[in-house]
């Protein structure tokens, strides 16, 4: 491979790895915050709004650091890999469409969400915040399809083929629904540990409870849709297949055990939260989640390397997509990088601040 081809797909895959990390965090807590603040408005509960602002700052915080990220990808993608970038626009519109309309809602609804909390009656406040959380669903559900398309390209090919635009046809891709289950189910498990985690600062055991709820509830789920995910890669994206059970071999049981120790603890932790007690786990369960979520990025993308689309037991090399118009000057690339790593080590430390350090100080207690 190109050194600047490798460097773009490095930086492109660890880009892709800290967005999907943030946005597990954003999502999840997303929905958990609106069941909260509907709670809040159905029970005259003011404890469940309460939690519902501590879990909402945790996703204006994520949401942040995800949107940073997705820049940093779009930027990757048009710079280093200007043909797949083309090719994605012109054949799958429809679900970039659906990403970004959904990415248009979200923002704006997560603005009035904030500024609008006691201005405005209750129950409009709580169909705002529905509104938020299951807009953002949408993003996933749109981009997800992409990922099903170069692990499995069916709308592509249907386009080379042909030269019809698609349409809808990428929702037929068989890959596309196990990995969107297998997402969104994730994303609400992060959340819901996240947000354990985080109110285990503030020794609130009903807070934590209502984290742990969600988070070891759609990770059983993640039982079922993570294996009908992994299967389905075996029927048909076997070269992705072969190399996560192969090379990547060591990272999928480093998963694994993660799962096992996340699933383990959080239902310890839930028993101590039922109790009125705060297991000392609870703590790392935020973290877990979020180690088990990169990993598993890394195994659905790392393990195409060197290819950037799969065809079944062939692959296609991301120097076929690099950029047509241009080489670009290895003094430049590699600034790039370094910026990259910069930028990661930055980033990972702010969120940190962000999330650890002042996250319960900053949210009022009345």
């Amino acid at each position: 491979m190109n050194p600047a081809v490798f460097i773009g797909f490095v930086g492109l895959g660890l880009a892709v790895t800290l967005h999907v990390i943030f946005v597990s965090m954003t999502l999840g807590t997303g929905l958990l915050a609106a069941w909260y603040r509907w709670k809040a408005y159905r029970e005259s509960d003011p404890w469940a709004e309460l939690f519902a602002r501590k879990v909402f700052k945790v996703l204006i915080v994520s949401e942040l650091f995800s949107g940073v990220w997705g820049t940093i990808i779009t930027v990757f993608l048009a710079g280093f890999f200007t043909a797949v970038t083309t090719l994605a626009t012109n054949t799958l519109f429809i679900p970039i469409a659906i990403a970004i309309a959904s990415i248009m809602i979200r923002i704006p609804t997560i603005a009035i969400s904030w500024y609008t909390w006691g201005k405005i009656h209750p129950r409009t406040h709580s169909l705002v915040m529905w509104i938020m959380a299951l807009s953002g669903f949408g993003v996933p559900f749109g981009f997800r399809a992409i990922f099903a398309e170069i692990n499995h390209p069916v709308a592509v090919g249907y386009y080379l083929q042909t030269g019809h635009n698609p349409g809808f046809m990428p929702y037929s891709n068989p890959l596309f629904w196990t990995l969107y289950l297998h997402t969104a189910a994730a994303v609400i498990s992060t959340g819901g540990f996240v947000a354990a985690s985080l109110l285990a600062l503030d020794k609130d055991v009903r807070g934590v409870k209502a984290g742990l709820l969600p988070g070891v509830g759609f990770l059983v789920a993640q039982l079922i849709f993570g294996p009908l995910y992994y299967f389905s890669l075996d029927w048909y994206s076997p070269l992705l297949f072969k190399a996560v059970n192969g090379e990547f071999l060591p990272l999928l049981v480093i998963k694994l055990a993660a799962v096992v120790a996340l699933l383990a603890l959080g239902l310890a932790s839930y028993k101590a939260a039922r109790a009125g007690a705060i297991s000392s786990y609870v703590k790392w369960l935020g973290p877990l989640a979020l180690f088990t979520v990169a990993l598993g990025e890394i195994l659905n993308d790392g393990a195409r390397y060197p290819n950037l689309v799969i065809l079944g037991d062939k692959g296609l090399s991301a120097d076929l997509f690099a950029n047509l118009y241009m080489d670009i000057p290895m003094p430049a690339v590699y600034v790039i990088l370094a910026f990259l790593i910069l930028s990661i080590v930055v980033f990972t430390m702010a969120a940190f601040y962000a999330l650890y350090r002042r996250f319960i100080a900053e949210v009022p207690e009345v």
